[in-house]
């Protein structure tokens, strides 16, 4: 009897997963957060994961695409890790400083504006493109670069992307080459007859910033990426609140 309940109170799952953060537990297991594809971000529990190699052979590390088998228990909020296998190996990012710090970046992003047992397909999307660039054997485009991009782009696949071609207050259009004053908080830019906001941004570098946000990926040049990656970081923690 106690068997068949057993059965009834546990539910696997088979997604494809990121590694978004490792804590050791006890002697020999890890606590994981996982970003999946299907079921958003989940917690799991990998016994043994620290000592036995063969169980499950170094696969539990960052920027590899995962295949789990991940079983669910009523009791419990932790998941139980029952088979991993690298699906997508991404061996020239890890043999990249600048690459694994990009990838870690966004990583860390997900990890944290990701709900609980949430699917994000479009946040799972924009993630996967950006390791997928990242271990591309003839890039064209920096580390810094590929990030910024991203991060405009993960920003639109949680909800929060940015306006910077009108008022988001009365949508009034704003001239291509003119100056606009941007409130993440509020969602992009606002006009002086709304109130504008303390963040200024010169017209051109506005203009490369709207394209790149619409997804072109050559749009901003070395000089943009500290004022993008500033936009992308005050975007999260407006919404989120974390550092």
């Amino acid at each position: 009897m106690a068997t068949a309940r057993s059965r009834i109170a546990t539910r696997s799952h088979t997604t494809r997963a990121l590694v978004v953060r490792r804590v050791d537990f006890g002697d020999s297991d890890l606590v994981l957060t996982l970003f999946t594809e299907s079921m958003g971000k989940v917690s799991a529990l990998a016994r043994g994961a620290r000592k036995s190699q063969r169980r499950f052979g170094g696969v539990l590390e960052p920027m590899h695409t995962l295949s789990m088998r991940l079983d669910e228990r009523a009791t419990s909020e932790l998941m139980a890790l029952r088979e991993s296998k690298i699906e997508t190996p991404r061996t020239r990012v890890i043999a990249s400083l600048d690459r694994m710090e990009a990838a870690g970046r966004a990583l860390g992003w997900v990890r944290r504006a990701s709900p609980p047992r949430t699917p994000e397909p479009e946040v799972w999307r924009a993630l996967e493109s950006l390791l997928a660039r990242l271990d591309a054997p003839n890039g064209t485009l920096s580390a810094r670069t590929e990030l910024a991009q991203a991060g405009l782009a993960l920003l639109s696949a949680f909800g929060w992307g940015l306006d910077l071609e009108r008022c988001v207050s009365c949508g009034k259009p704003c001239p291509r080459a003119q100056a606009a004053q941007i409130d993440v908080a509020r969602g992009g830019l606002v006009c002086r007859e709304c109130g504008g906001a303390r963040l200024r941004l010169a017209g051109p570098v506005r203009t490369r910033m709207a394209r790149a946000a619409a997804g072109e990926p050559t749009a901003l040049e070395p000089d943009d990426l500290d004022v993008a990656l500033d936009l992308v970081e005050r975007g999260f923690r407006a919404h989120l609140g974390f550092d």
